[in-house]
């Protein structure tokens, strides 16, 4: 910018003739027009929307946006697969199926709007009758397997088709030999997140020993890496083992103080000791600052937790409107429910 108003001031201060000095002007116009351009392209609501998304963050405004970028392009498909992506964070099962339907659609080339499609679904099935349930199984498989062919190096596309063949009944085409296949997929492209995929699994068949030896066998391959600590703090909360699980959220929190699910951990230790609740309450409220992603703690249960400290504080109106936002967000979530009605609301 600085260097065009001193090509303005040169072009002045030049002895040119009067037509030489218009057709100066308007060359460095039309370069300043080619300049300015692909700036006011890339605050487009869609390209604004695409940043909040990735950055898990502002949903209202993504929406808001969203909104903008399909009314003035129906035909978007990025723009229904972002919405979409938004609505299932939050729950919305059947409006982000419809959304992720609608990406399919308009671009069935790509890995991701397949994936969100397949997860999408998946979120109808606890509400829907056996004949239903059994539609949406063969919906979701079909969906899971076209993202893994179209991107066969997408983690979170084998992922989600690992946990389908591990959960669903053969006579849609589950099985736990192909969910471990997928597992062996899987750490070929990353060693680390072949790991998890087989902790996952072993956890699925309540064999907790052999899914802390995977996490181990995780930390023992990268010791820096915070992911594998927590993972094995939350396997140890499932296996009762709260004072084996402070320590290792702890760690993963040295590595990295922006990895949330670990700042979710601590601030969980905390809570459950009753020490250190304003360090509770700071990291609880960084874990809320975005939506969390795929298999990370929900944000219901952020604000219910965060409730709890409320009330260890003695802050009782903050604590029910936490547990009202953790009951908004999930309806059937019972812990809220719980505090709720312990508390005359």
């Amino acid at each position: 910018m600085r260097l065009m108003f001193q090509c303005f001031i040169c072009a002045e201060e030049c002895s040119l003739d009067r037509r030489g000095r218009k057709q100066v002007c308007v060359l460095l116009v039309f370069a300043f027009w080619i300049f300015l351009t692909p700036l006011c392209a890339q605050t487009s609501p869609l390209d604004r929307a695409r940043s909040l998304v990735a950055a898990r963050s502002s949903p209202d405004e993504a929406k808001s946006l969203l909104a903008q970028a399909i009314a003035s392009d129906p035909k978007n498909a990025e723009a229904h697969f972002l919405l979409g992506e938004i609505l299932y964070a939050f729950g919305d099962y059947q409006q982000a199926s419809e959304q992720a339907q609608e990406a399919v659609a308009l671009d069935d080339s790509k890995s991701d709007y397949h994936l969100l499609l397949g997860n999408a679904l998946s979120g109808l099935v606890d509400s829907a009758g056996v004949f239903k349930k059994m539609s949406l199984a063969r919906q979701m498989k079909a969906e899971f397997e076209r993202a893994v062919a179209l991107n066969p190096k997408s983690i979170p596309a084998r992922i989600a088709l690992l946990e389908f063949y591990a959960q669903a009944p053969s006579m849609v085409g589950g099985g736990p030999d192909k969910a471990f296949d997928q597992a062996k997929q899987i750490g070929a492209l990353d060693p680390l997140e072949g790991h998890y995929a087989m902790a996952a699994l072993y956890l699925d068949q309540k064999k907790f020993a052999q899914s802390e030896d995977e996490y181990k066998a995780a930390i023992n391959a990268n010791p820096k890496r915070a992911k594998s600590y927590s993972e094995l703090a939350f396997l140890y909360i499932q296996e009762k083992k709260n004072s084996e699980a402070q320590p290792a959220f702890k760690h993963a929190f040295e590595l990295d103080p922006n990895y949330l699910p670990a700042c979710f951990g601590v601030a969980r230790s905390d809570l459950l000791s009753g020490q250190n609740l304003d360090e509770a309450e700071r990291l609880f409220k960084q874990y809320l600052a975005r939506w969390p992603d795929e298999n990370e703690p929900s944000l219901a249960n952020a604000h219910w937790r965060l409730g709890q400290v409320y009330e260890k504080e003695n802050k009782k109106d903050l604590a029910v409107a936490e547990w009202n936002e953790a009951r908004k967000l999930a309806p059937n979530f019972k812990p809220a429910q719980e505090s709720l009605k312990a508390a005359g609301k």
